[in-house]
């Protein structure tokens, strides 16, 4: 009876147990299905004649990670429903396994959610683990072929894009933001494809996404009746942007530490001018403004071209200072650099030229373990571990290792240093100069987040120069604008801005008020998307887990129904 009782317990019914075989790596079940009819599965009439018996073998799921083989009497029927096409059938029996399954359906499944969640090769490995072996292809196999029930339809969804290959090809992903999970990869980023989606999808009303104009553009056409909602992080990093070249086009430096002979003082070399829109004085002129014209490099281009503007003038100014007999501190303090910065300036002929990153992988990561494997083992010699690592196959220069082994020797003189010595007090050194990136993420920063350090700076640049005080209040206004989701301001913060010179200021807030309706729904609804971007998060992760087999169909069901 405890026999069994406990074999009805662990294997589906209708299945009754005959046989128990334990072998040295498996354990084998002899069963049959005590059921006395079958339906056809063409006319669904049972059917009592037996015509035959055989044999399925089927893996089913591990006791105590011990394999369990499955071996199933099962009986062929004649059928005698005159009308059937049949003469004889096999019987089916959906709990256990499918037709022609060589797995039970339970198996099968367990194979299918370690697939979604672990993908293929590191799927089989837990599996085998358990007791349930299989081949990588069989996980993904069973990835591809699940077929879950649908679920409720998404009202309020969010979308972004990802990259299946950075810079080339993009994707877009589309969130269910009241249920928190995705609910489609979409193969493109294009405003029709967009727009498919949402008509085949009516039930949608709000739709959250970020200010690019594909988007916009395809929930309009697809979605004309939804509240769209622009990102408040978008909101904050166009702007951020906007502030960043205006910063970089000013003909001198935002904020510079005083020189200590200042009769010696050379005149500052100015960078190139930008000529500055006119302020409107005329009441209506705000609105009366022709849009900006859009510029044919994108947004990076010109920020990238805004920073070597900056590091020019930076260069020129380093230059003459030196000219003039400064030391390196004092050059580096003025030009907002630091003296390894200007010692490499200076060793090159000319204004040095940034090269473009051509990956994000450094040549010495690989080596990194060797390197704190041998620091740890007393060899602080960043010349010997330089050979060291050349005789592996390390291609790059002695700079690249003493630049990982500074930070790990500051450390260990810190430890050895001890308590310091009790004497007169250094002289603090005065802050380095603001860069305009700098600058813009202080403007931007909550003003109980910043540091005494950028207060004192932002306050004294603000005392130097009117107009990047009117500059520091627009983004101060706007920023504290979206965290306190006070739409009634905007309007007014619209024409502050128009009014004003600064022209990349401006031409972001005329793409504001384009976009004027999803920006105060932004202030005033409760959805943002941010959960959209945490998914988009999670995607990257899968799709750098399956290297090259994440194809679309395979990473979005892993994207869907992994959770």
């Amino acid at each position: 009876m405890l026999h069994d009782d406990l074999c009805a317990r662990l294997l589906p019914p209708p299945l009754h147990v005959e046989t128990l075989t334990i072998e040295t790596h498996h354990l084998t079940l002899g069963a049959l299905v005590t059921t006395p009819t079958a339906s056809c599965p063409t006319c669904a009439h049972p059917a009592r004649r037996l015509h035959s018996r055989y044999r399925r073998t089927l893996a089913d799921l591990p006791w105590a990670t011990l394999p369990v083989r499955l071996s199933l009497q099962v009986r062929r029927f004649f059928c005698d429903t005159s009308s059937c096409p049949r003469q004889t059938f096999t019987e089916r029996v959906p709990t256990v396994a499918r037709p022609y399954a060589h797995t039970t359906t339970r198996a099968s499944q367990a194979q299918c959610d370690t697939g979604l969640v672990l993908g293929g090769a590191a799927g089989a490995r837990q599996l085998a683990r358990q007791g349930l072996p299989g081949s990588r292809q069989t996980v993904l196999r069973r990835v591809r072929a699940y077929q879950p029930a649908p679920g409720p339809a998404p009202q309020v969804i969010g979308i972004d894009d990802w990259a299946k290959r950075k810079g080339r090809t993009y994707g877009t992903i589309v969130v269910d933001l009241e249920r928190g999970c995705p609910v489609e990869l979409l193969d493109d980023r294009l405003a029709d494809t967009v727009a498919t989606w949402l008509r085949a999808h009516p039930e949608v009303t709000v739709v959250a996404r970020d200010r690019a104009d594909a988007y916009a553009s395809g929930v309009t056409q697809g979605a004309p009746d939804a509240v769209q909602v622009a990102d408040r992080w978008h909101l904050l990093k166009n702007l951020r942007e906007a502030v960043e070249v205006e910063l970089c086009q000013r003909p001198s430096l935002p904020w510079s530490p005083p020189l200590p002979e200042a009769e010696c003082l050379p005149p500052p070399v100015p960078g190139p001018a930008v000529p500055l829109a006119p302020v409107l004085e005329t009441p209506g002129a705000a609105d009366a403004l022709p849009p900006a014209e859009t510029p044919p490099e994108s947004r990076a281009d010109v920020a990238r071209m805004a920073r070597r503007t900056q590091r020019l003038a930076q260069y020129e100014r380093a230059r003459a200072l030196r000219d003039a007999g400064y030391t390196w501190a004092v050059v580096a303090q003025q030009a907002g650099v630091a003296q390894r910065t200007l010692r490499y300036w200076f060793a090159r002929e000319g204004f040095p030229e940034r090269k473009r990153r051509t990956g994000d992988r450094s040549s010495l990561a690989p080596y990194r373990a060797y390197l704190r494997q041998r620091w740890e083992a007393g060899e602080h010699s960043a010349t010997q571990l330089w050979h060291e690592l050349r005789a592996q196959g390390f291609r790059g220069g002695y700079r690249s290792v003493a630049r990982v082994l500074a930070p790990w020797r500051q450390r260990k003189i810190g430890r050895k240093r001890g308590p310091k010595a009790l004497g007169a007090a250094p002289t603090p050194l005065a802050p380095p100069a603001l860069t305009a990136r700098q600058m813009a993420y202080s403007l931007l920063r909550r003003p109980d987040k910043r540091t005494e350090a950028e207060q004192t700076q932002l306050l004294q640049v603000q005392q130097a120069d009117p107009l990047l005080a009117t500059l520091a209040t627009h983004t101060e206004a706007f920023a504290r604008m979206v965290r306190e989701r006070a739409a009634e301001r905007l309007e007014a913060w619209f024409e502050g801005v128009l009014a004003s010179p600064w022209r990349e200021l401006k031409r972001f807030a005329q793409g504001l008020r384009q976009d004027a309706a999803a920006v105060k729904a932004a202030l005033t609804s409760r959805y943002s998307n941010g959960p959209t971007e945490g998914h988009v998060n999670r995607l990257k992760l899968f799709k750098r887990q399956m290297y090259g087999r994440a194809q679309l169909d395979l990473l979005r069901q892993r994207v869907l129904y992994a959770a």
